[in-house]
């Protein structure tokens, strides 16, 4: 109807209307906080290492703290350029040994953040192997050290060197770090060291643990590895013609060998390689240990025979295999604290800081094992220097557990406490009981006689027993395992569980 009509339709109109845009709700503060500081830590690793150029000696590592860099360009040495290394955080660094105590961050050849961060996870601890000193040579790599030719000189017979010069018979041995060499005596035949067997096992296990596979091609490799089978050669047939002129080809097959490792020292290559590993095998442990001990406490080991039947002081030892097994049992790492209760000359502290590398603590009151416990630390020192690495705290105490109170103070934070009580009387064994209350909880006490009485059940009559706090496990040793016996026997992890008592009086 429309359809003639003059009036035009109105044109139509689309009305817009501007949505409000959803706005992203605000982080929370501690997001806030934390981007921040992830900033100011990104920013500060920039400028830490656009200032880091590694310095390069002659003898040592490139792995240099800043002290050492102003040192080096003191004396104007001429030092190629080196793309900068990342820094490693100071708070990633664990506690080192007394050597490495006044010791400056320093440059190190690191591994991708990522795959390191996986290795860590895999072992289960984070620690640093590296001793820093040990690879520096700030102090020209000397320090005091009992050589094994001092061990075997004052035992010399004047006739037996008759017809040669005291240079021609030592032989020096370079260790994979830039500490100094040892001496060794090769003409003195059956002595507390065998130099030739000792200087071949070291030399094996510096090529397994501190070589790539690439790297130790040339001393061990099937095809190529001329290096360790000239000194197994030489010693072969030292021991079947033990002449002068068999002495001298040893010692040549000994120059060979530092010469090779004396390369892959000036290189980093050592270093870098330690950097990558967070543990030590059992086989390298043992020989460190073994090392210290024939230097320290072999000439004088018959001291400790002496000692007063019957009483709490008998001396004897938890040997490396069976420690190492309560060290898997006990899980405790790096960055833990362990104490050994009745230490003697030390032996087990001494395995848990350099294995572990945790804080480590000992207490022994008898005098003479004391006196060769301090002897033990102190080439216990020098010795894991001489192979680079760096321990935890070594800590030994001449004293009565019962009164002492450092070593008590130790037992409140420890994490792993050993006591050696076969021997013990029931008194002290009493004693220590009442002392681990005082432990924290999850604390683990590996002793060889049992604090909870078997069958022991919490009840209203044995309320304040303090058995009733810990949680034992009984487990065995086997022969080989304690220097007391070639037997095995039974030893013990009780666990300190305050919450046992809790739940029952609830």
């Amino acid at each position: 109807m429309f359809k003639n009509s003059r009036i035009k339709a109105a044109p139509k109109v689309v009305r817009t209307e501007q949505a409000p845009v959803a706005k992203k709700p605000q982080p929370l503060p501690s997001k806030i906080a934390f981007s921040a500081r992830r900033q100011q830590q990104i920013a500060r690793s920039n400028a830490s290492s656009l200032r880091s150029s590694p310095a390069i000696s002659n003898r040592s590592s490139p792995l240099t703290s800043p002290s050492e860099d102003h040192e080096l360009s003191s004396r104007h040495l001429q030092v190629p350029k080196r793309k900068p290394i990342r820094q490693s955080s100071p708070s990633d660094r664990p506690k080192f040994d007394e050597s490495d105590d006044d010791e400056d961050d320093s440059t190190s050849f690191e591994q991708p953040a990522q795959k390191r961060q996986k290795v860590q996870d895999k072992v289960g601890r984070k620690r640093q192997l590296r001793s820093w000193k040990a690879f520096s040579d700030g102090d020209g790599g000397k320090f005091k050290m009992i050589h094994a030719a001092e061990i075997v000189a004052p035992l010399r017979k004047p006739k037996a060197v008759a017809d040669t010069s005291i240079e021609d018979v030592i032989v020096e041995l370079q260790y994979p770090s830039a500490s100094q060499r040892e001496r060794y005596d090769l003409h003195f035949g059956k002595d507390r060291i065998d130099s030739v067997g000792e200087i071949i096992e070291i030399a094996k296990v510096v090529t397994e643990v501190y070589l790539t596979d690439k790297q130790a091609d040339p001393f061990l490799g099937q095809d190529n590895g001329k290096v360790i089978r000239e000194l197994e050669k030489a010693r072969n047939t030292l021991r079947k013609e033990p002449t002068q002129s068999r002495r001298e080809d040893f010692k040549k097959a000994v120059d060979d060998y530092n010469t090779a490792i004396q390369m892959l020292i000036q290189d980093g290559a050592l270093a870098k390689n330690l950097d990558n590993r967070y543990d030590l095998p059992l086989k390298m442990v043992q020989l460190i240990l073994k090392q210290v001990y024939d230097r320290a406490v072999s000439p004088d080991v018959d001291s400790l025979r002496k000692y007063e039947a019957g009483s709490d002081n008998v001396y004897g030892e938890l040997l490396s295999p069976l420690v190492d097994r309560i060290f898997d049992k006990t899980k405790i790492t790096s960055d833990q604290v362990f104490v050994d209760l009745g230490s003697g000359v030390g032996n087990v502290v001494l395995q848990a800081a350099l294995q572990i590398g945790c804080e480590s603590w000992g207490c022994e009151m008898a005098p003479n094992a004391c006196k060769l416990a301090k002897a033990q630390k102190k080439e216990f020192k020098a010795r894991c220097r001489l192979w680079g690495i760096a321990t935890g705290e070594v800590h030994l105490v001449a004293d009565d557990f019962t009164t002492n109170r450092p070593i008590q103070d130790a037992m409140k934070r420890a994490d792993v406490i050993l006591v050696n009580n076969e021997v013990f009387s029931s008194e002290l064994n009493h004693t220590l009981n009442l002392l681990f209350l005082d432990c924290k909880d999850d604390c683990k006490i590996v002793s060889l006689k049992s604090f909870v009485p078997e069958g022991h059940q919490i009840t209203a009559r044995n309320i304040g027993n303090p058995a009733n706090v810990l949680d034992v496990k009984k487990l065995q040793y086997y022969r080989g395992d304690v220097s007391w016996t070639d037997a095995g026997g039974d030893y013990y992890i009780a666990t300190k569980d305050s919450q046992r008592l809790a739940d029952f009086e609830r």
